[in-house]
């Protein structure tokens, strides 16, 4: 009896242990499961919640590159695969293949200009949609309830604190596209998706980079006298024409628009009269008494060279030395004319009378003799050779403080194309007369003798000026130059 007692109690044991590591074993591989599977759902969200982000910035930055180009030229903007004209100021980019690991990411850009700059150029705001395809289960995360709220989010739409809402993975809908359209609140539309999806938007500013913060830039080398400045919307130049060491325009209201005649070198061996602002060198040896406002050798200036820009209108050929251009109310219409060699004693009449009208000339070869720019005419003149005359036989028949453009150096701009060979333009005016323009050559060497006084602004690779001379720089023309690039002024992620 004892013996078979012993056997039962022993069998009992055995099936009660057999009992316990089944039970654990079942508990055991359904916590594992379960934790794989939220491992692997949750792995997959997160990794399309980084991958689209990456999406769309790299379709800001396509959109960014054709910007550019407006500019700097290197093809015409908005206009390869992918891209789609809307209208005049509204392009939009589809990827035309997936990209990933796994394909699984597209990409959506919508570009607007949504203004235009006193020069012309448009300020664009870029709008890029990256998604990722979020593959497996349409999992919603590990807790989808809302914090102190008995309902959850799909029952009365108040965001909680589920992963899936952080994310907001879109199951069945575009919530955005419900919800914001096109984020102005435009073309709202429900519509359902092919697979779960994770989608971030990106916005950026690309605005102008303006090439004029003050009277001179010199990259090379500078030796001559000083400058000072007036605001061209007040009258004409009201002081001396050449004032002489700390003696600048006086009498109020210009006094206090006397102060911007800034001078940039890059190098440290200059000669330079009083200047009235800023001066700045590379490593130089300027002083408090070469200038009224800050003095700092310590500014490294880099200026690239200058490229013919994408023009939106086409380019005529020209002949003969007298051009009447079509009559356009804007730069954006200004229509393009080309000279295929050099241009001597030029004449660009009006078509419209004394109104404003807007025209751009390039000139494939040197710019002599004269120049003559009729009354309200704003002409914008590339060269790819040299500039040579004297200041008066550069006729600028306009006139100071117009209601539309009032600077009559504004009117004359000149932009000197960078050989391509490296090689350095020269722009030379010689006496008598004064010179009223806007000049941007960072390749050229711009020399000056005897007495003219120039009214404007110039970059260039050198300056020298010999004799008499003075730089008066028209404060107007921060605006009124055409940008040398775009940079961006503003990125955010759109968070809704």
């Amino acid at each position: 009896m004892k013996a078979t007692l012993q056997h039962s109690e022993s069998a009992s044991t055995l099936l009660c242990a057999m009992c316990t590591i089944l039970i654990i074993s079942a508990v055991g591989a359904n916590v594992l499961m379960n934790c794989t599977a939220r491992y692997n759902g949750m792995s997959k969200q997160v990794k399309g919640w980084k991958e689209s982000l990456y999406a769309a910035e790299a379709g800001g930055d396509v959109a960014f590159n054709e910007v550019r180009k407006v500019i700097i030229g290197g093809g015409t903007p908005f206009s390869g695969t992918g891209w789609t004209t809307v209208d005049a100021t509204h392009w939009t980019y589809t990827l035309p293949t997936p990209i990933g690991d796994t394909g699984n990411l597209s990409v959506k850009v919508a570009v607007d200009k949504f203004l235009t700059t006193p020069s012309g150029d448009g300020a664009y705001r870029i709008r890029s949609t990256g998604t990722a395809t979020v593959f497996g289960l349409p999992r919603t995360g590990t807790n989808d309830g809302t914090s102190g709220l008995a309902t959850n989010f799909a029952a009365n739409g108040v965001r909680g604190n589920g992963d899936s809402l952080i994310r907001k993975i879109d199951f069945q809908y575009d919530h955005f596209l419900a919800t914001y359209g096109d984020g102005d609140g435009n073309g709202k539309v429900l519509q359902t998706v092919t697979h779960p999806q994770v989608t971030r938007r990106v916005e950026l500013i690309a605005v102008p980079v303006m090439p004029i913060n003050g009277a001179i830039k010199a990259l090379v080398g500078y030796n001559g006298n000083g400058a000072d400045s007036y605001d061209s919307k007040n009258g004409p130049y009201p002081g001396s024409s050449n004032p002489v060491g700390n003696s600048p325009i006086t009498g109020l209201p210009y006094l206090a628009d006397a102060h911007n005649g800034n001078v940039s070198i890059n190098d440290n061996t200059f000669s330079v009269g009083y200047v009235w602002g800023d001066l700045t060198t590379n490593g130089g040896n300027a002083t408090q008494a070469n200038a009224s406002g800050v003095v700092d050798n310590n500014v490294p200036i880099n200026i690239p060279p200058y490229k013919l820009p994408t023009f939106p209108n086409p380019i005529t050929t020209a002949a003969g030395n007298s051009l009447t251009p079509t009559a356009a109310g804007s730069w954006a219409a200004a229509p393009v004319y080309q000279y295929n060699s050099s241009a001597n004693n030029l004449t660009i009449n009006n078509p419209s009378g004394s109104s404003e009208t807007y025209v751009n000339v390039i000139v494939n070869g040197n710019v002599t003799n004269s120049l003559t720019v009729a009354q309200g005419v704003n002409v914008r003149l590339y060269f790819t050779g040299n500039f040579s005359m004297k200041g008066r036989d550069v006729k600028n028949n306009n006139v100071d403080g117009g209601a539309i453009n009032p600077s009559r150096a504004g009117h004359l701009q000149l932009f000197g194309i960078s050989p391509t060979d490296g090689s350095t333009q020269s722009i030379s005016i010689g006496p008598p007369g004064s010179m009223w323009a806007a000049i941007y050559a960072p390749s050229a060497n711009f020399s000056v003798n005897g007495n003219p006084d120039l009214y404007g602004v110039i970059v260039c690779a050198s300056w020298s000026g010999n004799g008499n001379t003075y730089f008066h720089f028209d404060k107007q023309l921060a605006e009124k130059i055409s940008g040398i690039d775009y940079r961006l002024a503003s990125y955010v992620e759109d968070v809704r």
